[in-house]
């Protein structure tokens, strides 16, 4: 008998590259997708537990009377804006979350549903008075949860009249009960006038 060996076969240098190239891969992709998926998680993350802290900051249904007093008209103004649409500007307030007379949880349009926004023209003066105006609309809150709905701010159009953001008055449907904030607060939360010119 004889003894024949089998040749061995010899590989090239490139093809074994080839062949630890598609071994490596899928080792590769996976490390990716695992590195980019943590990411997207961490941002995600982010994300929810910004949004979980602005709801905890508007939720002032434990708040004491005198806390609450102090704390809605933060809330309400701390991110107030101005947009402008087609159909006008818009004033944008905060939300935030109030107990009702036994105590539960509700948002402050349930207990609030009217809004009214005060006005006076700033160095104006119409027999001895200041011009002062008022603007109404409907307490909604904004998709977001955080803020409410933009007002319509329509003003009357007086010449040369400039017309600066002087109250909020949240009001009950009946119209027994109301939240005030004063032209005073609104400075004092914005650091500067609201004002609005024709």
């Amino acid at each position: 008998m004889s003894d024949e060996q089998k040749p061995v076969s010899k590989r090239s240098p490139k093809t074994k590259i080839a062949i630890l190239f598609l071994l490596a891969l899928p080792v590769g992709i996976t490390y990716m997708n695992n590195q980019f998926s943590s990411s997207r998680k961490i941002a995600s993350t982010e994300q929810e537990a910004a949004m979980d802290t602005a709801m905890a900051s508007s939720d002032l249904s434990e708040s004491n009377p005198k806390e609450f007093q102090k704390a809605f008209k933060y809330q309400l103004l701390k991110s107030a804006q101005v947009t402008d649409y087609s159909d006008g500007m818009r004033l944008h307030l905060g939300h935030f979350f109030m107990s009702d007379e036994a105590g539960a949880k509700i948002s402050v349009c349930h207990r609030f549903p009217k809004i009214e926004l005060h006005f006076s023209a700033e160095g104006m003066a119409e027999s001895g008075e200041v011009p002062r105006t008022i603007v109404r609309g409907s307490c909604r809150v904004a998709p977001d949860g955080l803020h409410l709905e933009g007002i319509i701010v329509d003003l009357p159009r007086q010449q040369n009249y400039q017309w600066v953001w002087t109250g909020i008055k949240l009001v009950s449907s009946d119209q027994s009960e109301s939240l005030e904030v004063s032209g005073y607060e609104i400075i004092s939360v914005l650091g500067t006038p609201l004002n609005f010119s024709e």
